[in-house]
């Protein structure tokens, strides 16, 4: 009784003391549970992954974008299935690729830890719910048909043609293009004028060398998704700071406001005229999202200027970074040139007519290239609900090793390890288009179950038919067109191996695809 009491007298007495004390015993407790008592327990992996999501942060927040790095190494020490972080579990092994990323059958919830991380929860992106995620998905599923893609062929080759005409000016002036920001352009353009029906108009003739462009401000926002998925506070009260503010707080996520700002005033501008009856006739996305079978609250502003942010920034720099990656190795192998030279001039006559065609060798060359530009780099997680998953490792069949995944458990798999697993893509560093081509230099598909760049499944990138027209119309014309008298300028392989992470594949900081056009 005696100690109750002075336990009783000490605790009014030392507030603080007995606040540290109670904070100390909760941590410890939380990590004997991480460690010891938690469902992921056994799965092997660093006792600070298991212990905490400071982590991830310390290597993607502080190191910049390093996480997926630290996960390869972290395969390489532990075996294909490691535990990453206080909830999550990571698989490196491509056997696994369609029971995580599997069909509409089998329901597939996203991670909110990681569907958060641009702040957009009512996106399609953001959306983690499958059966919610599928309702959207559903309107706008017509729009990125191939039969619609089709349709937008010719609002593309315009646009082509705008860029070679561009392009051409530049021709024996010794002044280099940057087809970073060329691509970042005509990918903006196309991206703006489907959802919306009015394009940024970055390919024209008051902007010749693509300085204006999406190109630096997506990246820039990218960079601060490493820290709102630890701070999701951060979204928040930037929007409530003044943008002249921002700027000189931080020239990132001003950058990011900025691009938001100007995507919410391109919805509500199609939101207006559709109130008022001004837009009847027009056949894209946004038109037809409001005018569409959706149930009122999936037609809010708020939820569609968040759509408008994920389509046309995924409609642009991801698209935009595999051209340039394609381009870049195109141009760096010489027999690879020649041989896409020799297809596109027999294929196309006239290189201002292009057909709507793939060709073999031109093929294997979008596949390589869109292997060794990884599409989203960062892993991407799914959510079995309600039933374990079963992983039995390639590598342990003969020992026959199960490993059962608790219900509810994220999972993750990367497309960059996937694209360098030796065993599928052997010398996986190097660029070789041979690969995808069988002993009669046709384009076989053996290894297209391996190429993540668009992911996989229920939840596969809805935008992989207009992104393939976009690739094989813009690379065949200006191969076409160029290809003989283009070349590389200051431009190696720094400026297109990853170095970083920053949700996509982020080279050295001032690294830009550039050429030099020479005259006819």
């Amino acid at each position: 009784m005696a100690l109750l009491a002075e336990i009783v007298q000490f605790i009014p007495q030392h507030p603080f003391a007995v606040l540290c004390l109670l904070v100390v015993f909760a941590l410890s407790g939380l990590s004997v549970y991480r460690l010891f008592l938690h469902p992921l327990a056994k799965f092997p992996g660093p006792k600070l992954a298991a212990l905490t999501l400071w982590y991830e942060y310390y290597h993607d927040g502080i190191r910049g974008g390093q996480y997926t790095f630290e996960i390869q190494r972290m395969h390489e020490r532990y075996g294909p299935i490691v535990r990453i972080s206080p909830h999550e579990l990571h698989i490196n092994d491509p056997a696994f690729i369609d029971t995580l990323y599997a069909g509409g059958g089998k329901r597939r919830d996203k991670y909110v830890f990681y569907a958060s991380q641009f702040g957009l929860p009512k996106s399609l992106f953001g959306t983690a719910d499958h059966y919610h995620h599928r309702l959207r998905r559903s309107a706008l599923r017509r729009f990125f048909s191939k039969a619609s893609v089709t349709q937008l062929e010719p609002l593309i080759t315009k646009k082509i043609d705008t860029l070679c005409s561009l392009i051409q000016a530049t021709a024996g002036s010794g002044r280099p293009v940057s087809l970073s920001d060329a691509y970042s352009a005509i990918t903006s353009d196309v991206a703006t004028e489907y959802a919306f029906g009015t394009c940024t108009n970055f390919v024209c003739p008051s902007n010749p060398y693509f300085q204006r462009n999406f190109r630096v401000t997506l990246v820039k926002g990218l960079m601060v998704a490493t820290h709102s998925k630890q701070f999701p506070w951060i979204r928040s009260i930037s929007n409530m700071i003044p943008i002249s503010v921002l700027r000189v707080l931080d020239a990132n996520l001003a950058a990011a406001m900025e691009f938001q700002m100007e995507i919410s005033k391109q919805v509500k501008d199609v939101m207006d005229g559709v109130s008022n009856g001004n837009e009847k006739g027009h056949n894209t996305i946004f038109h037809e999202l409001l005018t569409g079978s959706l149930p009122p609250q999936e037609k809010t502003f708020t939820r569609l200027k968040q759509e408008g942010q994920l389509i046309v920034g995924a409609g642009t720099e991801t698209v935009g970074w595999s051209l340039s990656v394609i381009t870049f190795y195109i141009l760096a192998h010489p027999a690879v040139l020649e041989k896409l030279r020799k297809e596109l001039e027999e294929a196309i006559p006239d290189p201002s007519i292009l057909p709507s065609l793939t060709f073999q060798v031109h093929s294997a060359v979008v596949a390589e290239g869109l292997r060794l530009s990884y599409g989203v780099i960062s892993r991407s997680q799914r959510i079995s609900p309600y039933e374990p998953l079963i992983f039995e490792p390639a590598s342990d069949q003969e020992n026959h090793i199960k490993h059962v995944i608790p219900a509810g458990t994220p999972v993750g798999m990367t497309s960059y390890l996937i694209h360098h697993n030796p065993e599928i893509f052997p010398d996986s560093s190097k660029f070789i288009p041979e690969r995808w081509l069988d002993q009669d230099g046709k384009r076989h598909r053996h290894l297209d179950p391996y190429l993540m760049t668009f992911s996989k499944g229920s939840r596969q990138c809805i935008g992989i038919n207009l992104a393939y027209a976009e690739l094989y119309l813009i690379i065949s014309s200006l191969i076409r067109r160029f290809g003989g008298r283009m070349e590389l300028f200051e431009t190696t392989m720094r400026d297109v191996v990853p170095k970083k992470d920053y949700f996509l594949p982020v080279p050295d900081s001032d690294a830009v695809v550039q050429v030099l056009v020479r005259e006819d």
